[in-house]
């Protein structure tokens, strides 16, 4: 989906600056339709099904399971039908975000012992750029958080319990991010987003982006990604 906000960025010569704002990804962000987009969580499996303008970009359809005994060992504790928001995504100054919030929901999990429910839940993906001992970039997950509440029922009142499912949340984020940003295809779509993006941004054709130029910005006004080619 990060390739889409993305989208352009080609060189010209060596040392010509060029800036992708918070008000172009705004503007991105509507075209790529994030309200087609689907992430779904339902008994102990769980589906992403990007939007058409993502799977232009290399997304696919996405299935995985989901390893509760990996966090917290407890009888037949599965999700309920939680079905995730239309992701947002922001420039911090310092990195992009993508925010993923899930309605409020009753018995979200459920157990023998007990359910619990959330309020308020959004798990936050950082993303940033790594950059390899040639000058080359990609972009990685940094970190990624939870915030918002759980209220637990039985046995899955307890705070640790359900600090252990906040971690279940992240974990489950953590791992699909860096499944799609390991597919070389989707970084190669970054890369060739950037240098249509620069073509378009200078109005002249060029040939790459200048090594280890990549970096996240923010000052008076605006935020967003800059970048060099040549």
């Amino acid at each position: 989906m990060l390739v889409v906000f993305l989208i352009g960025f080609g060189p010209v010569r060596a040392g010509t600056e060029v800036r992708f704002t918070s008000r172009e990804l705004d503007a991105a962000y509507v075209l790529v339709r994030p309200e087609l987009n689907l992430i779904e969580l339902d008994g102990r499996s769980g589906r992403f099904s990007p939007a058409p303008a993502l799977r232009f970009f290399g997304l696919q359809d996405m299935r995985f399971d989901i390893d509760f005994n990996s966090i917290i060992d407890l009888a037949d504790l599965r999700f309920h039908q939680l079905r995730a928001r239309s992701p947002e995504v922001r420039f911090t100054g310092s990195s992009l975000e993508l925010s993923i919030s899930v309605d409020d929901q009753e018995q979200v999990l459920k157990s023998r012992l007990g359910s619990v429910s959330i309020q308020g839940v959004s798990i936050v993906a950082v993303l940033g750029w790594h950059t390899y001992q040639d000058g080359s970039q990609a972009l990685v997950l940094q970190q990624a958080r939870f915030n918002g509440a759980l209220k637990g029922t039985g046995l899955l009142k307890s705070q640790w319990v359900l600090e252990k499912l906040k971690g279940l949340f992240v974990k489950l984020l953590r791992d699909q991010v860096r499944q799609i940003l390991s597919r070389a295809v989707v970084q190669q779509s970054i890369h060739d987003g950037l240098l249509s993006w620069a073509r378009f941004y200078t109005g002249q054709i060029g040939q790459s982006v200048v090594p280890s130029t990549l970096r996240f910005y923010k000052d008076e006004h605006l935020s967003g990604l800059r970048f060099e080619v040549q």
